[in-house]
């Protein structure tokens, strides 16, 4: 599967890893389906994973639908998601930053990292928690 969800309890964490092309329907489905379920809560911390994600076929337009339903998801949130993005590579880089900025006004703390340590440091969790090569 081209999206994987890891919850680990222990810390508090969600880990979502994007592997490989995602169309752009089963990237909305994909997550859809996740916020309608109860593996990610508002206080939950979250680190997207996009090292080995191929971003070439993402519609920027896509990405402001998903902002449209996380909106809509945590707008009443009184405890906000803290959200990492892993994303080493330019053009998906910058898609996380367009999507970031889609999502200002959010209630969150969202930051797009190049590198695993400094995505897991932010998140206060240790660096063995996923493998960090890359």
């Amino acid at each position: 599967m081209p999206i994987t969800i890891k919850s680990i309890s222990e810390y508090n964490l969600v880990i979502i890893t994007h592997t490989g092309e995602i169309k752009d329907d089963e990237f909305l489905e994909f997550y859809s389906r996740h916020f309608k379920g109860e593996i990610y809560g508002p206080s939950k911390k979250a680190l997207i994973d996009l090292r080995e994600a191929d971003s070439r076929p993402r519609n920027p337009e896509t990405l402001r639908q998903l902002a449209g339903f996380v909106m809509e998801h945590f707008n009443n949130s009184s405890e906000p998601p803290k959200v990492a993005v892993i994303a080493p590579k330019s053009l998906t880089f910058g898609l996380a930053r367009m999507y970031q900025s889609y999502t200002d006004s959010m209630p969150w703390e969202f930051v797009v990292f190049r590198a695993v340590d400094a995505a897991l440091a932010w998140l206060n969790v240790p660096e063995d928690i996923i493998a960090c090569e890359g």
